[in-house]
């Protein structure tokens, strides 16, 4: 009984850290690294709290839905402009990238969003 009582406390304080990290999730960020992966320009992404994401990939825009509950992603297919880009820099493997991301989480000022065999970084930015 002890030990039930002693694991409640942590087990309510994991919850709360959980869902701050959730609401501290939505925000507008500018890409610092795809990791293992060139990509040129700053691109850009926006996480509504409706589960809304928008933002500006190498060449081309995108818009899209989190169809999970953050901190889970479940970003899908999103929907891109159609550009005639004069370099591929690093396009589609950003997108690649974008689409198997599966969680996200925040570091301070930066989110790392994370899936099987990549994380991507962002910084915080002021709209």
């Amino acid at each position: 009984m002890r030990t039930i009582l002693l694991a409640l406390p942590l087990a309510l304080a994991a919850c709360v850290m959980e869902a701050e990290t959730g609401a501290a999730i939505p925000g507008d960020y500018a890409l610092v690294a795809v990791e293992g992966v060139a990509v040129s320009g700053v691109p850009t992404l926006r996480i509504a709290e409706d589960g809304a994401v928008s933002g500006q990939g190498p060449c081309n825009s995108f818009t899209g839905r989190n169809r999970a509950t953050l901190p889970a992603l479940d970003l899908g297919a999103l929907a891109t402009t159609r550009r005639a880009c004069l370099q591929e820099g690093g396009e589609h493997a950003f997108f690649q990238a974008l689409a198997a991301v599966r969680e996200a989480r925040r570091d301070g000022d930066a989110l790392v969003m994370t899936g099987p065999d990549v994380t991507i970084r962002w910084k915080a930015v002021t709209p």
